[in-house]
């Protein structure tokens, strides 16, 4: 890649070695390569939806700003992910009290004729609170209970660090 900022035409050299840089990268971390892969299997198959596969990406790339940047270059500008360390990362909201209300009021009316899903919901974040999941896990969990539900999934992911 020519410059990792530039959005200039990517090869599939260019790939193959900007894939070889992540595997070198996750050397010691073998399931954070292997959780990249899938989660560009999951991209592919169109099995995941574009906002928490990059919320797993960003997770995934923490500490290597680097690998972050240059994967902004397969992204169009909208998509584009701004590193925790950017002060440019003003797309999230504020979070606080009244938002976290107005989010589980939403869960809760969007499940109200499946009670089981809002109180699995519930679980998830008490497991999350007692830190018997990672954030990463939470994610993955809450991915797959609101299925559908990408919304709701994109409002969770306000919440992650």
């Amino acid at each position: 890649m020519k410059g990792s900022s530039s959005k200039e035409e990517v090869t599939s050299d260019d790939a193959k070695i900007y894939i070889k840089e992540i595997k070198d990268a996750f050397k010691d971390e073998k399931h954070k390569f292997n959780e990249f892969l899938k989660t560009m299997k999951d991209i592919k198959k169109k099995r995941a939806e574009i906002a928490c596969m990059l919320a797993r990406v960003k997770e995934l790339f923490e500490g290597h700003r680097e690998l972050l940047l240059k994967f902004n270059t397969y992204l169009s500008d909208e998509f584009e992910i701004a590193p925790s360390t950017e002060k440019s990362e003003v797309k999230k909201p504020e979070v606080n009290i009244e938002y976290a209300r107005k989010y589980l009021e939403k869960v809760k009316t969007q499940f109200q004729d499946d009670p089981n899903v809002y109180q699995s919901f519930l679980a998830i974040l008490n497991m999350y609170r007692k830190k018997e999941k990672s954030s990463e896990e939470v994610l993955q969990m809450v991915i797959s209970l609101f299925k559908d539900q990408s919304d709701l999934v994109e409002g969770f992911i306000q919440f992650l660090p």
